[in-house]
């Protein structure tokens, strides 16, 4: 019997709306087909705060000397070059607050020089960095939203349970734009981040696999709600992945809102 309880499942988001249509048809017999559906189309329904998130930054390294002499004049001459590497990194977010806040991870927009922002619709914005919080990687932006555009309701993930069934959104090149049902098998999870050798406590962990890209794509609960943010920094041997819990995020949204006043 086809459920979500035990399958994993990847599906284009709305703008292939029939292939969602074609996964009910397919799984119209199995007894959860209905809740399948009620939270697929609320899932749908959150596409336009669901936000790619790109970052671009440039790194001076060490600056190379060599000296050489000119033959005519006989003058020493010291040159000096600076050479320069720029990385671009990729990844999702999500839109937690009507001033146009998103949470996303902070390994991706790290000492980035430049944040870009692209929604649902194709439209990219410049993003400015709030808060960087690297010890839970955990990143809040902003940026000016698009008319109608509302932040998802955060769930108190406290009230998680071992076992709940979860809904993740993914946006890496391989899987993007792909919805990713999964169930929650760990509470208050110690990790380490494996750049930093740092320890963060009260992680989430899913079945769900998370690939690179999936950075800061929303972790949902049943209900629409988000209840944590996937984090590409971390991983375990059996694939299985962690999430940034719904009330931390709600503590620096707080945090940040205070500076903005």
């Amino acid at each position: 019997m086809l459920s979500i309880q035990h399958h994993e499942f990847f599906m284009t988001r709305k703008k292939n709306l029939c292939r969602v249509i074609t996964f009910f048809a397919l799984s119209f017999w199995a007894s959860s087909a209905f809740g399948q559906q009620n939270i697929l189309v609320e899932i749908l329904s959150l596409e336009p705060s669901i936000v790619s998130v790109s970052a671009e930054n440039t790194d001076i390294f060490k600056p190379a000397q060599r000296t050489f002499k000119d033959p005519k004049t006989g003058k020493v001459y010291v040159q000096r070059a600076y050479p320069a590497a720029s990385y671009n990194r990729q990844g999702a977010g999500v839109i937690i607050h009507e001033l146009g806040i998103i949470a996303t991870n902070a390994h991706i927009v790290k000492r980035a020089d430049k944040i870009g922002v692209t929604f649902s619709n194709d439209t990219q914005v410049r993003a400015r960095l709030l808060l960087l919080i690297e010890n839970i990687d955990l990143a809040l932006i902003q940026v000016p939203l698009p008319q109608s555009t509302k932040p998802v309701n955060l769930a108190d993930s406290d009230q998680v349970n071992l076992g709940d069934e979860i809904i993740t959104v993914g946006n890496s090149p391989a899987l993007k734009q792909t919805i990713s049902g999964g169930k929650i098998i760990g509470l208050g999870l110690s990790s380490k981040l494996r750049d930093q050798g740092q320890t963060r406590n009260d992680l989430l962990q899913t079945t769900v696999n998370v690939y690179g890209g999936d950075s800061g794509g929303p972790l949902f609960d049943y209900h629409g709600r988000l209840i944590g943010l996937m984090t590409a920094a971390e991983s375990a041997a059996d694939h299985s992945s962690f999430a940034i819990p719904s009330n931390m995020i709600k503590k620096y949204l707080m945090e940040a809102l205070k500076n903005l006043q």
